[in-house]
């Protein structure tokens, strides 16, 4: 007498279930973990507060000079005072032509944020300006320029000179022209310097992360960055303070 086959065909047809939905149940898996909020604010209030965050400062002008990313008042000298502040003193971030020193050589002065997951669509927010001299019957910055630059790799390759070394991506880039600022051609409504040129005030600025194919671990990073500049060149001094990470 044949036997039946119907316990043998229930008992394939129930593995192969499940073994369909171990499958599916699997391909979570699959899927990268997700990324904690890497949101955070950085006031730099003091310089040595920020570098225990993680925070680093690397000059790598050409030639180099004797100042590196300071509170303005390390030298008894405050330019300009803070967009904010929640310390004691004048508490933002600040840099000038004394980066190198050349009579006109290469300013690359790197604020190097602490490493972060990125990804596309992230924002970061902060607020800068420059400093005034008086010149010539007018007010002039002498031209200055700054690029917001991310390094994917997650390393502290800021290059040399010209070269950005490991931050190869760049979001942002002020007065990339090098418009000189006037106080006088400011007045007069000139075009040019309102649109192109450092501004002289607190200004808020916003740069979007880019570039990414994944969240990726890696720094963001404030670089001075003027060309022909030093005691005979461009260049008078910069200040950032109130930065926003802004997680998507």
């Amino acid at each position: 007498m044949r036997k039946s086959t119907l316990p043998g065909f229930l008992f394939s047809a129930i593995l192969s279930f499940l073994f369909l939905q171990s499958c599916i149940n699997d391909s979570y898996l699959l899927e990268p973990p997700p990324i904690p909020d890497q949101s955070f604010v950085e006031e730099f209030d003091t310089v040595q507060n920020a570098y225990n965050k993680g925070w680093r400062f690397i000059n790598r002008s050409v030639v180099l000079g004797r100042r590196n990313w300071q509170n303005p008042n390390a030298d008894n000298y405050i330019p300009f005072p803070p967009y904010s502040s929640y310390g004691a003193g004048n508490g933002y971030l600040w840099a000038d032509y004394l980066s190198t020193s050349s009579a006109a050589g290469v300013i690359s002065n790197w604020a190097v944020s602490p490493e972060l997951w990125m990804k596309n669509g992230d924002k970061i927010v902060f607020y800068t300006r420059t400093e005034l001299y008086s010149f010539g019957g007018d007010s002039t910055d002498f031209v200055n320029r700054m690029q917001v630059r991310l390094n994917p790799f997650n390393t502290l390759n800021c290059g040399d000179g010209n070269d950005p070394g490991d931050f190869t991506i760049p979001l942002l880039d002020i007065n990339p022209f090098y418009v000189e600022f006037l106080v006088s051609a400011f007045n007069n409504l000139d075009p040019d310097v309102r649109k192109y040129a450092y501004p002289h005030r607190w200004t808020r600025f916003e740069a979007e992360v880019i570039g990414l194919d994944k969240p990726t671990k890696g720094r963001f990073a404030f670089r001075y960055y003027v060309e022909g500049a030093g005691s005979n060149g461009r260049g008078s001094s910069i200040g950032i303070d109130s930065v926003a990470y802004i997680s998507k």
